[in-house]
């Protein structure tokens, strides 16, 4: 079973999308802040979705810095995907070593999809 890790501080759609993985087949941990999925990423974190806009200021792409940094328990090379309702946040998502960009609303049933052609490659 592949392990995500979820983050974003909308419960409502952490909820569906959360369903939706492990309908899919994925073991799913949700996290709603950076400093609890920072705790949460572990050796056998294959995937981390994080939402870029969190509550108290916190931004996903702290949270993908730190993985590529070594400051998580997760690989360096963890999968990650950045969701955000902003596409102007792109460049900076690549900057930063996002793997996979995908702007909200996004279809949910596509994202176990990505997340299996992303761990394929």
């Amino acid at each position: 079973m592949t392990n995500v890790l979820l983050v974003d501080d909308d419960r409502t759609s952490v909820n569906l999308v959360k369903m939706l993985l492990e309908l899919d087949g994925f073991k799913v941990t949700v996290c709603y802040d950076i400093a609890s999925a920072q705790a949460a990423a572990t050796a056998e974190t294959a995937a981390v979705i994080v939402d870029y806009h969190l509550r108290a200021g916190d931004n996903g792409l702290a949270l993908v810095k730190a993985i590529r940094e070594g400051k998580t328990a997760a690989a360096t090379n963890t999968l990650t995907i950045l969701t955000t309702g902003d596409q102007r946040k792109e460049e900076e998502a690549a900057a930063a070593g996002v793997d996979k960009f995908m702007l909200k609303p996004y279809p949910p049933s596509t994202l176990s999809q990505t997340i299996r052609d992303l761990l394929a490659a």
